[in-house]
């Protein structure tokens, strides 16, 4: 898979902190999926806001690519985006409820 640096990070820090999960380590991970759950509870157990970065540097290349490409092909670095999209749609849905009134 090729992909661009920032891209890729992007993708895996959305990944991580919006999709993440036992379900999802299952999907990356297949037969040794509990183990890296396992890693991810215990490097989560002090708190989540800086586990994705504890729990990607434990990991050996060999188990970071699938993570990472999982994430990519989740996110591809457009999360933001999309984000941004649903907000300008639910606001024009908003304005458009507030326009009308019950009497």
């Amino acid at each position: 898979m090729n992909f661009q640096a920032e891209n890729a990070v992007s993708s895996f820090f959305y990944y991580m902190w919006n999709t993440w999960s036992q379900e999802e380590c299952r999907i990356v991970y297949g037969n040794m999926s509990r183990h890296f759950w396992e890693k991810w509870c215990l490097l989560s157990d002090k708190g989540v806001f800086g586990a994705a970065e504890r729990f990607y540097a434990e990991l050996s290349d060999t188990y970071r690519r699938p993570l990472v490409e999982r994430a990519v092909n989740l996110y591809d670095g457009k999360s933001l985006r999309n984000i941004q999209k649903r907000q300008q749609v639910m606001t024009g849905i908003d304005e458009n409820m507030n326009i009308e009134t019950v009497q």
